[in-house]
């Protein structure tokens, strides 16, 4: 969006959007990977964002719209790169003594959106346990 005086030229608001992708540009031909745009370079897309409107702003200066309206409202910068992912413990079984010297046990089950199942059968096989832990594992 090139806004114009009365006369035919470009507004300074509008220069000001030109000098700012140049210089964008240049730090884009000239950056290390994985460099992030330097907070400077933010402020002033964000203060001409706010002139020019949002969208004309962030397309105007090549820039994600939703940083750039993050960084408009104030939010830090968003957090890229690599999500760890979550570590995997295989704990060996071990038998567990019985107070009361039954054989069988306790099998304690919890989903993710807190729902908890304790199933305490002495005399319990596993293969007669599995159609119960599949229906409280069930998705509703």
């Amino acid at each position: 969006m090139t806004t114009k005086t009365s006369l035919g030229r470009p507004s300074a608001d509008a220069v000001g959007l030109a000098a700012l992708a140049g210089r964008l540009e240049a730090w884009r031909a000239s950056r290390r990977r994985g460099e992030g745009i330097p907070a400077e370079l933010w402020q002033a897309a964000a203060e001409l964002a706010r002139i020019h409107g949002l969208n004309p702003a962030a397309a105007a200066l090549k820039l994600n719209y939703y940083d750039l309206q993050g960084r408009m409202l104030g939010r830090p910068a968003p957090r890229r790169g690599r999500r760890r992912s979550a570590a995997f413990v295989e704990v060996p079984a071990l038998p567990l003594p019985n107070r009361s010297g039954e054989q069988g046990g306790t099998i304690e089950l919890v989903q993710g959106s807190g729902a908890r199942l304790i199933l305490r059968l002495p005399d319990a096989r596993a293969k007669d346990l599995l159609p119960v832990v599949r229906l409280f594992l069930r998705r509703r």
